[in-house]
C-alpha cells in the first residue's frame, strides 16, 4: 500500500510522508522531492564587489556628469545603503581614483585598437585620432582621469601601461631616454589639445589628418628640448 500523501510536492501537489521506524510517536516528516528548490535570501556580495561599485560609478559620472558622483549617488543605483559599499571604499576619493583607474584603461584599449597593424608616423595618427575621441565621446570620464588621487594600485599600474604605450609609439628612436620623453611629450600634447578642442579653440582644420602626423616630427623634437 502507498504511504500517504499530502499538499506540497512539485509532480501532483503532493509530498510523500515516510514514518520513521526508529522514532515511533514523533510526527513524520515530509519527504522533499527531487526537483525542489530551497528559497535562499539574495545576497548583495555581487553588488558590493569593487567591479560592480565601479560599473555604477561609471554610469552616474557619464550619465550625470562629474559632480554627480558620491557614495550615496553610487550605493542608491546599486539599491544599497552607502554603508555597504565602504568596505571597497572608504571614502569617496578612493572610489574616484578607482574610476580614474578604469577609465585610464579604457582609454590605453581604444589607442591600442586604433594602432594595431600600424607602424611610424601612421601608428601615431591613429593614435591622436583615438586619443582626441574618447576625451571628445566620454568626456566626463576622460576628465575623471586627468585629476590628481591618492595612489592605488589599480590607477599606478593603468597609468604604467599608457606611458609605455606611448613610448613604444616613439620606440624607433635612437636613445630610449628620448623615446621615452617623446611619449611622455605626446602624451601632453594631445592633452592640450582635447583641452582646447573642449573649450572649442580647435576646429576641424586643426584636428585633420596632416595636423596630426606632425606629431610625429613635432614630439621627438620637442622632448629633445624638454630633455635639455
Amino acid at each position: 500500500m502507498s504511504p500517504p500523501a499530502r499538499p506540497g510536492s512539485a509532480g501532483g501537489g503532493f509530498a510523500v510522508v515516510q514514518e520513521r521506524p526508529d522514532e515511533p510517536g514523533k510526527r513524520p516528516r515530509p519527504v522533499k522531492s527531487p526537483g525542489a528548490r530551497s528559497k535562499v535570501p539574495h545576497s548583495n556580495s555581487e553588488k558590493t564587489s569593487q567591479k560592480a561599485i565601479v560599473a555604477a560609478a561609471l554610469e552616474v559620472v557619464e550619465q550625470d556628469g562629474t559632480e554627480a558622483l558620491s557614495i550615496r549617488a553610487v550605493a542608491k543605483r546599486l539599491g544599497l545603503e552607502p554603508e555597504a559599499l565602504y568596505s571597497c571604499f572608504p571614502d569617496q576619493k578612493r572610489l574616484e581614483a578607482a574610476l580614474a583607474g578604469e577609465g585610464i584603461r579604457r582609454l590605453h584599449a581604444a589607442l591600442k585598437r586604433a594602432a594595431k597593424g600600424a607602424t611610424g608616423a601612421e601608428a601615431v595618427r591613429r593614435s591622436c585620432r583615438a586619443y582626441l575621441r574618447f576625451a571628445r565621446m566620454r568626456r566626463a570620464l576622460y576628465a575623471m582621469t586627468m585629476k590628481r588621487y591618492p595612489n592605488s594600485t589599480g590607477l599606478l599600474a593603468a597609468r604604467a601601461d599608457l606611458r609605455e604605450f606611448f613610448r613604444a609609439l616613439f620606440a624607433s628612436l635612437e636613445d630610449p631616454r628620448s623615446a621615452q620623453t617623446a611619449g611622455l611629450a605626446a602624451w601632453a600634447l594631445l592633452h592640450g589639445m582635447a583641452a582646447q578642442e573642449r573649450d572649442g579653440l580647435l576646429d576641424d582644420a586643426d584636428l585633420s589628418a596632416d595636423s596630426l602626423s606632425a606629431v610625429w616630427a613635432l614630439v621627438p623634437a620637442l622632448s629633445g628640448a624638454l630633455s635639455g
